[in-house]
């Protein structure tokens, strides 16, 4: 009899624990981590990664990592952190994370393509088409890994400019990608192009800074490449246009390119992390709460431009039809759509580049209905930062488009 009670009391709590498994199901499901070998910790078997050395061949990469890959021609690094490596004394989690030139112009290598290095992944479900997902990935640059990278490919005097670059792009796959061919064929074969660009110059100064975007995808993709999918023209960086100019002449005058110039950057990355998000994200507030607490809405330049351009962003349309939702909702609203951009580049362009960028928001919302006489538009370009230009995280925020309630 007593063994009877105790089988039943077992038999309840196996379907109290069940039941509680399928409630929460879904949230587990809605945050697990989509990204196969997230962090670069998981290796194939033989594998061996020495810190302080970069890798010479595209081989090693694709032999060295579970579930990641790279293309003929390019030579991605996975690196080892050391306390006696002062190139990389620690990556972001773990022991392990990847590296990849991600700027540097055909010219300065007398190449016919610019030499920007990508990276295949794969994830461990196909992604469903309509919802919402958030992409997170750490970075990190550093003029001194810039520097012995090339010098180590070249020769130890080689002439270097260490460069900070914008332009970090995922471009997700519903097939992966052949890594027997070049990869600036398969760019112009299939007009790659990122559904997620991280646009805007990445700075980080050694430490290590965590870049975040949500995107829907229209397909289920399973693969994605990571790098940079545009040309050095498309490419911005904190280079002026003076000095990028001299630098072009002067290599223009050497025939050997080994002696150019080389103007590169580097990024290190680690911890990428894609998850579903929740249908409704419980501490956002809703566009039009804000403009009625906060009088004002502020959407990031990254999300609603590409780097240096004024076309809005398909994806970033659905947004600011809500400010045409607000308007039609209040007929007395009068809203005010001002442009502003971080410190980097000439204050002219920048001035330019946010009265374009606040004039493009302004010509969608009457396209889609609002009326013209409730909204005006101004560009303050880099005169009225919310952060410190000093750092990205800084930057970042300073480049935007606010919407503000003027009545």
């Amino acid at each position: 009899m007593h063994n009877k009670i105790a089988m039943v009391k077992t038999v309840r709590q196996l379907a109290l624990w069940h039941s509680l498994f399928l409630v929460a199901l879904p949230v587990w499901l809605n945050g697990q981590n989509l990204v196969f070998n997230p962090g670069f910790e998981q290796h194939k078997p033989n594998a061996d990664v020495v810190a302080c050395q970069f890798m010479d061949y595209s081989a090693n990469f694709t032999a060295t990592l579970e579930g990641w890959n790279t293309f003929s021609g390019l030579t991605p690094d996975v690196h080892r952190a050391a306390d006696n490596c002062p190139l990389l004394p620690e990556t972001h989690g773990g022991t392990f994370c990847a590296g990849l030139i991600h700027y540097l112009p055909a010219t300065d290598i007398g190449q016919r393509s610019d030499y920007h290095e990508v990276i295949q992944g794969s994830l461990r479900r196909p992604l469903r088409p309509g919802r919402r997902y958030r992409l997170e990935i750490w970075v990190r640059e550093d003029p001194a890994l810039m520097q012995r990278h090339l010098r180590e490919v070249y020769a130890p005097n080689t002439p270097v400019q260490p460069v900070r670059a914008g332009n970090l792009g995922f471009c997700f796959l519903v097939r992966p990608l052949s890594s027997n061919s070049a990869f600036s064929r398969l760019v112009h074969t299939y007009d790659l192009r990122p559904q997620v660009n991280f646009s805007d110059v990445i700075a980080t100064d050694g430490a290590w800074v965590k870049l975040t975007a949500t995107f829907v995808p229209d397909q289920p993709f399973q693969y994605f490449l990571v790098g940079n999918f545009f040309t050095t023209a498309e490419t911005p960086t904190d280079l002026s246009p003076k000095q990028n100019s001299l630098i072009s002449a002067a290599n223009d005058k050497i025939g050997t390119p080994p002696d150019r110039t080389k103007r590169v950057a580097y990024l290190c990355l680690d911890d990428l992390s894609l998850i579903e998000a929740p249908e409704q994200e419980p501490d956002t507030i809703s566009l039009e709460k804000q403009l009625l607490l906060r009088k004002r809405i502020t959407f990031s330049a990254g999300v609603l431009f590409d780097s240096g351009e004024a076309q809005l962003r398909e994806e970033a349309l659905p947004e600011l039809d809500q400010v045409v939702q607000f308007m039609e909702k209040y007929p007395d609203a009068r809203i005010g759509i001002a442009g502003h951009t971080d410190d980097v580049g000439s204050e002219a362009y920048n001035q330019n580049l946010s009265e374009r960028r606040a004039q493009a928001v302004y010509q969608y919302l009457i396209g889609r209905g609002a009326p013209p006489e409730r909204l005006d538009w101004k560009g303050f370009g880099e005169g009225r930062p919310v952060a410190d230009n000093a750092t990205e995280s800084g930057r970042q925020q300073n480049r935007r488009v606010e919407c503000l309630l003027l009545r």
